[in-house]
């Protein structure tokens, strides 16, 4: 037996994907800011740039905060 939904049953789903791809799209630029702060964090002090750190640390920050929006 094959459930048949109407439009308004699709669009509801269409919907429910549509926010879940932006969870999934945030999540990875969470994932993403935290690398680039790992990444200057164990990057030799010689080599390694502050300001890119602060900046790197900012954006985790501003990911992290809950209903945030995703970054660039």
């Amino acid at each position: 037996m094959k459930l048949r939904l109407g439009p308004l049953s699709w669009r509801r789903r269409v919907v429910e994907l549509e926010l879940e791809i932006q969870e999934s799209r945030r999540l990875n630029q969470r994932l993403s800011d935290l690398i680039d702060v790992v990444t200057e964090v164990l990057v030799p002090t010689v080599d390694r740039d502050d300001e890119r750190l602060r900046a790197a640390l900012a954006r985790l920050e501003e990911a992290k905060a809950p209903g945030s929006p995703p970054i660039r």
